[in-house]
């Protein structure tokens, strides 16, 4: 008798495969303002945004809720806001004195083969940057950040990398304004962000990440 060929197993957890965001930043400087602010960019209930707010400034994880341009039955995404300075979620983190806050969009949610949603998507993470204002924060797929888990993340190149000030001033302006990317554009409050593709990952312009990468640090 022939054995039909096994399906693959739905994931356990829909956020770890989806769209990315870590933001890289000391753990003082994730406040209640800047966590209730971060809450209010999506749709959370009134009553529930300073409870949300302090969970997250106190140190564990929350849920936001962005609404989505198109509408229709499927109106709102969820969004994981996950601290990665717990003894119990440490993946991401490699130095004790950092916070790494991971923004997962679920899988269902990230537009692969949807180039408008996916930038919508790559807007609305940058604006909770401009909120979060981090040393440096990347934007690509789970799986590309999961295979550089416990490496410094600041001198590696995602689909969307953001420095800020202080990572503009150390690696310098000019160099970053120079880099064999795309687009290279301002953010309000002084960062930088370099768009090493249009795509929603660089996992399929390898020689590119490299080359972006050996003008960053050869």
């Amino acid at each position: 008798m022939q054995v039909p060929p096994m399906l693959p197993l739905a994931p356990k957890n829909k956020w770890r495969y989806g769209l990315t965001a870590l933001a890289c930043m000391p753990p003082a400087a994730l406040t209640f303002e800047k966590s209730l602010a971060l809450v209010d960019k999506g749709a959370v209930p009134t009553d529930k945004r300073n409870h949300d707010a302090r969970t997250l400034a106190d140190g564990w994880d929350i849920t936001l809720w962005h609404r989505l341009p198109a509408g229709g039955p499927r109106a709102f995404a969820s969004v994981a806001v996950w601290r990665y300075d717990r003894k119990d979620q440490h993946e991401f983190g490699w130095r004790d004195d950092l916070l790494v806050l991971g923004l997962h969009v679920g899988i269902d949610d990230t537009p692969v083969a949807d180039p408008p949603a996916g930038e919508s998507w790559t807007r609305f993470l940058l604006e909770l940057g401009d909120i979060l204002r981090p040393d440096f924060m990347a934007l690509d797929m789970y799986d590309e950040f999961m295979g550089r888990k416990g490496t410094d993340l600041t001198r590696e190149v995602f689909a969307v990398n953001v420095y800020g000030p202080a990572m503009v001033s150390a690696v310098g302006e000019e160099r970053l304004r120079s880099l064999p990317a795309p687009r290279i554009e301002a953010r309000p409050w002084g960062a930088i962000t370099v768009r090493a593709t249009d795509a929603i990952s660089i996992a399929g312009d390898p020689l590119l990440r490299q080359k972006i990468q050996n003008a960053l640090w050869a």
